[in-house]
């Protein structure tokens, strides 16, 4: 039938084909093109996928999954779906629209994506859609639950919710929901809050480790255990982190399970105050006031300095957010994250970006929001380091720069952005495009 042109039978043989030990691409693809010209919307859809599994660029191809899409092929609204998404370019939200339509979670996700953080957010609406994807099981919907009922975005803070959706996630591979979920469950003195901690800082999440570190000194999830204690601080500090910087100096200082050094516990609370650590400004000013009278001052004004820009920054995330079920104000937002960056702050930083990424309360401007996002991954935010290396990559806001971009998504992956083992495979495709080694 298929030698006779009939296209059914065309598409049928190249399926069984398909099912070999050693597939014949060359004649799969012939009766492949016999079913494409009679415009069968399967045979076609393969014939572009195949063809791009050998070399052919997607682009080519966008006008045929485009009458593929509008025909109601699943398949093909989901490819360019995934396409224009990853470009961030206003068709993704139509064809999120027509997946969602069909029930598939991840049209429903997306479209979520868009009410969640557009220029004019529906936190309601995203809500309810990342519902409907969590539901069928899509694991990055129940990690945004988990962030909005810890937070109340858009609703109130319910942390059992929150502990509900984390889990999902954490179970996962989210690294950053294991380390949330931990925040959460130690807050309730929950036991498995020290194995989450555990869990992830095996995982590279720094601020795991320092969760860790500070468990074991104060006693409040485990027995007391200066020395993991101590172990867990010193590698977290050897990534800069404030906190386990602070944590060290306190060990040297007070002789916790070591001998106490008074000058090594100087030096930490100094490297710890340059990171932002409030705490260990505190000490410093302290230590001053009885030995260092003539440093004084000049502590309390950058410790002031500090202070002002992580206050500025927690209300700019409240207006940026809709946090504790505030409505969302970019423009105030932008305002004070305006100011904290300013000083350094690489969060509000990255605020910023976000900003301008998605045009909340500005017109969308990608190379101010690269801009932003590479001040805050030079100061090693993990979700910086990933949005720019995606600009880095399709040359958004930057020059494209594949190497640049492989870069960037490497130290994401090395910081605990999200799902590091996912995001590993978009590496790894990335490093072969640029002709690059996968490190692993």
């Amino acid at each position: 039938a298929a030698e006779q042109g009939h296209a059914d039978a065309a598409f049928e043989v190249s399926l069984i084909m398909m099912q070999a030990p050693q597939p014949d691409y060359p004649g799969i693809l012939s009766w492949l093109d016999i079913a494409a010209e009679q415009k069968h919307p399967y045979a076609t859809y393969n014939l572009l996928r195949i063809r791009e599994s050998m070399g052919a660029s997607f682009d080519r191809h966008i006008q045929q999954y485009a009458w593929l899409a509008e025909s109601g092929l699943l398949a093909a609204q989901l490819s360019l779906l995934e396409y224009y998404a990853d470009r961030h370019e206003t068709q993704a939200v139509y064809w999120a629209q027509q997946v969602a339509e069909q029930g598939h979670p991840f049209g429903q996700y997306f479209l979520a994506l868009h009410h969640h953080f557009s220029a004019e957010p529906d936190l309601a609406q995203a809500r309810q859609l990342y519902h409907q994807a969590a539901e069928q099981g899509l694991h990055v919907a129940h990690w945004q639950l988990g962030k909005i009922y810890r937070y109340g975005l858009g609703t109130n803070i319910d942390n059992a919710l929150a502990v509900h959706h984390l889990r999902f996630a954490a179970d996962n591979g989210f690294i950053a929901a294991q380390t949330l979920l931990a925040d959460v469950l130690a807050e309730q003195n929950h036991a498995d809050a020290l194995k989450w901690y555990q869990t992830t800082a095996d995982n590279g999440d720094q601020q795991a480790r320092t969760a860790l570190a500070r468990h074991y000194l104060t006693g409040q999830l485990t027995e007391r255990d200066p020395l993991q204690a101590a172990k867990h601080a010193k590698i977290a500090a050897a990534h800069h982190h404030p906190e386990a910087l602070q944590l060290m100096g306190d060990i040297y200082r007070y002789g916790l399970g070591i001998k106490a050094d008074v000058q090594t516990a100087e030096h930490y609370y100094r490297e710890a105050a340059e990171h932002g650590s409030l705490s260990a400004y505190q000490k410093l000013l302290s230590d001053a006031a009885l030995h260092h009278p003539e440093q004084y001052g000049r502590i309390k004004t950058a410790a002031l300095q500090h202070q002002e820009a992580e206050q500025a920054h927690q209300t700019a995330l409240a207006h940026h957010q809709g946090r504790r079920n505030q409505a969302v104000n970019y423009v105030e937002a932008r305002k004070l994250y305006v100011q904290a960056a300013s000083q350094g702050h690489a969060a509000a930083a990255f605020g910023l970006g976000l900003i301008y990424y998605h045009g909340q309360g500005v017109k969308a401007d990608n190379r101010q929001a690269a801009y932003w996002f590479e001040q805050a991954a030079e100061q090693g935010h993990a979700e910086a380091q990933y949005h720019l290396a995606r600009l880095y990559y399709y040359g958004q806001g930057v020059v494209a720069n594949l190497p640049i971009a492989c870069t960037w998504l490497q130290a994401a992956i090395e910081n605990g952005y999200e799902n590091p083992q996912a995001f590993q495979y978009l590496l790894d495709k990335w490093q072969r495009e640029a002709g690059l080694t996968s490190s692993k």
